[in-house]
């Protein structure tokens, strides 16, 4: 069958180019349009994503777009999105996964050679609270905006350093910067994973269809990843405006390996732990380690 389909997406350069990273899984049978979509989290840059709702603003008003049949899918930046999908939606693929770190921009080679109270530009809460745990002296500042807006704020000097996704600097080809050791910054649940998101309401044959097409590009090791970090986070009732981590890896084929941390908010105690079991049970492991590290906290919810 021949599929034209529309591409639900916010405008900025690093998610048209996720777009144009879906399409590369896709045959030369599918025509694809774009359907260039401004949110309202994209039009307010004072104010923090905590204070408007959080990540999933991006994602709502682009669900809002399959859902009236405006749009066939929604491309996200995984990691972005809260762990409850919109009803009569899913996610129905996921891309093999990009670096998943963290990358500090900097005229300083790494965070432990930023003078006393450097000033560090991040929007992530997760992020903010991992830096004061590893430097209680380091002042946090909230920078929002694109990639290329965040890092002309640094070349314009108001920063002594800012934090970004390395899976992002490496889909605009922006090489720039120094890794941070994930033991210092952890990553956030499906950090570098590109997503697919589709409907389920209409029950017509080109829905299925094209739910069955897609299903074929699904990478089944960064999918199961995926699945026991976000069970982690929902078992947490976390979501991207919590200073949660949660990174799973396949072993052997077979097993999986899922490592869970969460911070409170102003980074002095952090909490951490760490399962092995079959990838097929990544749910259910990721609900054990919520419920081990909600243990080891003494049921108090330390990140809000």
């Amino acid at each position: 069958m021949t599929f034209k389909i529309r591409i639900a997406t916010r405008r900025s350069r690093l998610a048209l180019r996720q777009v144009e990273i879906v399409k590369s899984y896709l045959g030369q049978e599918v025509q694809t349009e774009t359907v260039e979509v401004i949110t309202s989290a994209d039009k307010i840059l004072n104010k923090s994503l905590s204070d408007l709702g959080g990540k999933g603003l991006f994602i709502k008003e682009l669900e809002n777009y399959i859902l009236n049949d405006e749009a066939d899918i929604a491309v996200h930046s995984m990691k972005d999105m809260e762990t409850e999908v919109a009803l009569e939606t899913k996610i129905v693929a996921v891309l093999p996964r990009g670096d998943r770190g963290d990358v500090l921009l900097s005229k300083y080679n790494s965070l432990d050679d930023l003078p006393d109270q450097a000033l560090i530009g991040t929007s992530s809460v997760r992020r903010a609270a991992f830096i004061k745990s590893y430097r209680q002296d380091l002042n946090i500042k909230l920078l929002r905006g694109n990639v290329e807006t965040r890092i002309q704020k640094l070349h314009e000097g108001i920063y002594d350093g800012i934090i970004l996704a390395k899976a992002g600097l490496d889909r605009l080809n922006i090489f720039e910067g120094n890794v941070i050791p994930k033991e210092i910054i952890p990553p956030a649940s499906a950090q570098g994973v590109i997503a697919i998101q589709s409907t389920e309401n209409k029950k017509s044959q080109y829905e299925k269809e094209l739910n069955d097409y897609l299903s074929n590009i699904n990478d089944m090791n960064t999918y199961y990843e995926t699945l026991a970090e976000r069970s982690f986070l929902s078992e947490l009732d976390g979501s991207c405006r919590s200073p949660i981590s949660s990174s799973a890896y396949i072993i052997d084929n077979d097993y999986l390996s899922l490592y869970g941390a969460v911070a409170n908010l102003d980074g002095t105690r952090v909490i951490k732990s760490e399962i092995k079991g079959r990838k097929e049970d990544a749910v259910l492991l990721g609900q054990e380690l919520g419920k081990e590290i909600m243990i080891k906290s003494n049921g108090e919810t330390i990140y809000k």
